[in-house]
């Protein structure tokens, strides 16, 4: 990946978010039998420093709650340590068919 911004490249901020949702669906892998998480809300989404192409993140996923089929997760992505992106997510199991 190049990144964005001739020059000055920087991984996009909704390729972090779908690197987080990927990473949380871990946390529900024993839940997700013939299921499927799709995501349902981003909340408080912010940004704190760039992700440039090439850097390893390291995603920090906690189950919060969950209410019946909705499981809501406190997602962090780490770059040497250093916060960089962080987000409320939500997802919803759905049966599949």
């Amino acid at each position: 990946m190049q990144g964005h911004f001739p020059g000055n490249p920087v991984v996009p901020g909704v390729i972090l978010c779908e690197m987080m949702g990927q990473a949380s669906c871990c946390l529900l892998a024993d839940k997700v039998k013939d299921c499927t998480p799709y995501f349902t809300k981003m909340n408080n989404v912010k940004f704190k420093n760039p992700v440039k192409p090439g850097d390893t993140l390291e995603s920090v996923c906690t189950l919060t709650k969950n209410r019946g089929p909705f499981y809501f997760i406190d997602a962090k992505g780490y770059v040497d340590g250093k916060l960089c992106v962080s987000a409320e997510l939500s997802f919803a199991l759905v049966e599949n068919k």
